[in-house]
Order: structure tokens, then sequence, then C-alpha cells
């Protein structure tokens, strides 16, 4: 995983704003832009926990398809509103080149960190601030100190919306919470983990049940670098050699997680949590490095 910080950005002017990229490279920020606050904010629903931080225009557009003359104000504000109601510790900044013109008490109150485009000073300021805002951000300090764990997202070896089942586990594993329910997280996780190996080509899709989720007994033994022998008599065997201790680290995985389901969610579970959230960690750095090797 790469040690940019993620930073959303709306600007309907983004495409001929250069120098802005230029400034957010030179400050180890990489800016995803986006022209409209359905557009940013679309995005941002769906890849919550990819973000550190935004940045937005003082005006843009509604949507992404909308004509030079539809900017408005409006948006900035609901565009607000919608970012603390997906998560009130992402934090905000607006970069415009008409700072002056919302200079107005009501505009700062609700945006009280406004910056003027193509002013160094104010850009540094930005970027300075903007950098404090995710190195100090709870979920950017995980991404960042367990961040061998996250390339499998970044590859695409697990789809990046199964990524805050991760940082769930992470959270669970620095507060110290081993209750119960926090190994159906894991779990699924860990089937989650299976889609995307059937997605790269790893484990044959055949594996998968009339309701597209993939049978664990099946893809374990596969990953054991066993036959596996389907109910229509066809067998399946991985082509590649699979070292020895990530075929138990698999069946590991596979068995423990389903264990438990017996107990009350708040049982406390703290060495076998221990155990599995590590070998959880272990078990993702490894298949990205699959995915790497054999199916790049």
């Amino acid at each position: 995983m790469s040690r940019k910080y993620n930073v959303l950005w709306i600007d309907d002017q983004h495409e001929s704003l250069d120098a802005v990229h230029k400034t957010a490279t030179d400050f180890d920020i990489k800016l995803w832009p986006y022209k409209s606050m359905n557009g940013g904010c679309g995005e941002l629903e769906a890849n919550l926990s990819k973000y550190d931080a935004v940045l937005l225009d003082a005006k843009f557009f509604e949507n992404e398809t909308d004509v030079q003359g539809t900017e408005d104000t409006r948006w900035v504000h609901q565009t607000k509103d919608r970012i603390r109601d997906l998560d009130n510790t992402l934090a905000y900044f607006v970069l415009t080149g008409q700072a002056k013109t919302y200079a107005s008490p009501e505009f700062n109150n609700a945006f009280p960190h406004v910056f003027n485009k193509g002013v160094d000073k104010d850009e540094d300021a930005l970027f300075n601030m903007l950098v404090d805002a995710c190195e100090n951000r709870e979920l950017t300090k995980l991404k960042h100190k367990y961040n061998e764990c996250f390339e499998v997202f970044d590859l695409g070896t697990i789809e990046l919306k199964y990524q805050p089942l991760l940082i769930d586990i992470l959270s669970s594993l620095e507060n110290q919470d081993f209750r119960k329910k926090n190994f159906s997280v894991m779990r699924d996780l860990f089937e989650a983990s299976l889609l995307g190996l059937i997605g790269i080509g790893c484990i044959p899709a055949v594996f998968l049940n009339q309701y597209g989720l993939p049978n664990h007994e099946w893809c374990a033994i596969y990953m054991e670098e066993r036959d596996t022998r389907l109910p229509d008599a066809s067998i399946h065997k991985i082509q590649h050699q699979v070292p020895k201790a990530n075929r138990a680290m698999v069946r590991k995985l596979k068995e423990s997680l389903s264990e438990h389901q017996h107990l009350g969610d708040n049982e406390i579970l703290k060495y076998e949590y221990l155990s599995n959230s590590n070998l959880m960690l272990e078990y993702l750095i490894w298949i990205a490095n699959l995915h790497k090797t054999y199916y790049p």
C-alpha cells in the first residue's frame, strides 16, 4: 500500500488545475477528483474507508454531466452534510478561486478552513493542514501501521467494499476487544477473500453455490493442494505449489472462524481472537503475493 494519503476532491474545474495536483504530490497526497456533489459523494459512500480527507471547491455541479453555468454554492453545503452523516471524523477543507466572495460569517461558520487557489501561501497552509488531518485520523493510522495487509485491496484481490471488515478486525485488535461477535467479521472477510480468489482465477468459479457464495470446504481443500471432488464427479486441483504452512493456515482459519458460533456474542475469547486475527493478517499478505506471482 502506498504511503500517500487519499483525498477526495470535488471541483468542477479540476481538469485545468494541474498545479494543484502537483502541489498535492509534493505533500505525498493523491487527489481523486470529481466535478459534482453526486459524483464525489457517491464515490465516498461506496468506498468510504479509502479516503483520509475531503477537499472542496466553494461552487460546483450537482451531477457529473451538468453543464457550465449550473454550478451553485448550495451543493457544497449539501456535500458537507453528507460527509458528516457518513463519518464525522473525516476532515474537509475548501480551496476556491473566490475565497473573498465566500467570506461571509455563515459560510465561514460552516467551513472554517477556506483557502485561495493560486496563492502559494494559502495552498501550502492548506496542504499542511490536510497532511496533519490525515496523519492524526485513527483510521489512517491503522492503514499505515498495517499497510502490507491492505495490499489485497490495492491489487483488487479482494473488492474494496470489504475493506471495512479488515478495519473492524484491526480496531478490535488495537482496542483489545476480544468478544466472540468479532469472529463473525473475520469469517466474513475470509469469505470475501475466497470470492476474490475465484475472481482472479485462482479458485474455480464452480465452487460457488446457487446464491453466488463460495463453498468454504471445497475452497479449503483446493488451497491445501489436494484433489477437490465435486458432486458432479469433476476433480479440481490447484496448478501451483502451496507451502505447507500456508495450507495449514487456510485450514485453521476455515475451522476456527466457525467453531464458536454456539457462544454468545459477548463471550470473551482473548487468545483465540489474538491467534486468528494475526493469522488472518498473515493470510492477507500471502494471498496478495499469490495474486502478484501467479495471477498478475
